[in-house]
């Protein structure tokens, strides 16, 4: 008799066999999940309160808030959006509803959401996309200079899915500001690498706000965070959460956020430099096997990302599908992240084995002979490292 949690059972031993390289995902430590199975799965708080009994929440709410104060060194911070994707539509509301909002384009490394009729089409804004490299997934400089001072968006949106480098942050600032102008960068996939001081500071390079999903990069609950040190930014972001986003902020994502932002203050910038190595590594692997790899000139990536080279959409799809027949798990947009593969305690020795499969699958190899080298390399790595 099937039963939801046989169903459930069978999901975490089947993970467990596999190799998860989608950039998007983490895996969370004991202490983390505990936090999310705890009586505040249950219950409500709000600012300022309606409910009684919230005295204990209260607490943990203002120790994540000075805790993420602490880790990424803002003045500001809201933790009231339930995912990545609420933040996004709260900044984009805020400061570009029935305005104009420029963003990296998806097709180039920005995020899905920012499509003309998603959440542009949802706040009445007029999108403006960002010339942005096909290699590299940066904006480019002087040609996006050039449509900022020639459109001049109230809100600029920096960031992507698809985030191989830094983005041009103090440049593009420079030119936004001049004219009153607000840019926001989306950290979702980078936020553990901030974190770990690895990759950019977006708010010293002169971002307004930084937004993020807090399960990528970053090992926590899946939820959000939104930084910045503007005190009226803030006031006018909190003014449009409670009842005009969220009702109930899922009190048990901010105890597990607490939780995940203690074990990022102690190991996050080992874990951030492991990440990076190991992408790196998987990169060179990849493409010394003849495997196609964006931005090979550039070193392949300088975070914990690398792109496979395969223009066709449908060609992508079959590597997806292919891959996991062999035991190895990718999305559509073959994108390789490093973040669980490195939190389990892989290494370059490691990455160098993940490549040799990805190839050997690629190039026709029996799936269930790969799946069982799959098997056997997992069951080394059943730890999680880093908490």
């Amino acid at each position: 008799m099937t039963d939801a949690w046989s169903i459930i059972r069978e999901h975490e031993k089947y993970r467990r066999t596999t190799l998860n390289l989608i950039p998007s995902e983490n895996i969370l430590s004991r202490r983390v999940l505990q936090a999310l199975s705890t009586d505040l799965a249950g219950r409500y708080a709000a600012r300022p309160e309606f409910y009684a009994g919230t005295r204990y929440f209260h607490e943990l709410w203002n120790y994540s808030e000075e805790l993420t104060r602490k880790l990424f060194n803002v003045e500001y911070v809201v933790l009231e959006a339930l995912s990545g994707h609420i933040a996004a539509i709260l900044v984009s509301y805020t400061f570009a509803k029935n305005k104009v909002l420029a963003a990296v384009e998806p097709s180039s490394g920005g995020y899905p959401g920012y499509c003309e009729d998603k959440i542009p089409d949802l706040i009445g804004a007029r999108l403006v996309k960002l010339p942005t490299s096909r290699e590299y997934l940066t904006p480019l400089v002087d040609a996006s200079i050039e449509i900022i001072e020639k459109e001049k968006p109230e809100l600029v949106v920096l960031g992507g899915s698809m985030i191989l480098f830094p983005h041009p942050v103090r440049e593009l600032s420079e030119i936004v500001h001049e004219y009153g102008g607000i840019l926001a960068y989306d950290a979702s996939h980078v936020l553990g690498l901030i974190a770990g001081k690895t990759f950019q500071d977006p708010i010293r390079e002169g971002a307004d706000i930084v937004y993020a999903s807090t399960h990528k990069t970053f090992p926590g609950p899946q939820g959000a965070v939104i930084m910045t040190n503007n005190p009226e930014i803030y006031k006018i972001l909190s003014s449009n959460t409670f009842h005009k986003l969220v009702d109930n902020i899922h009190l048990n994502r901010i105890a597990a956020y607490a939780v995940s932002l203690e074990e990022m203050l102690r190991w996050g910038e080992k874990y951030a430099r492991k990440m990076i190595e190991n992408a790196k590594s998987l990169g060179a692997s990849l493409d010394k096997l003849g495997v196609p790899v964006k931005a090979r000139d550039r070193g392949y990536t300088e975070s914990h990302q690398i792109i496979l080279d395969i223009p066709d959409e449908e060609a992508r799809i079959n590597v997806r599908n292919r891959l996991e027949e062999g035991g190895i798990i990718a999305d559509a947009g073959v994108r390789f992240g490093t973040n669980e593969v490195t939190r389990r305690g892989m290494g370059k020795r490691e990455m160098e084995k993940i490549a040799k499969l990805i190839y050997r699958l690629l190039e026709g190899e029996d799936p269930a002979k790969i799946k069982k080298e799959v098997k056997i390399l997992t069951k080394k790595f059943q730890n999680i490292k880093y908490c």
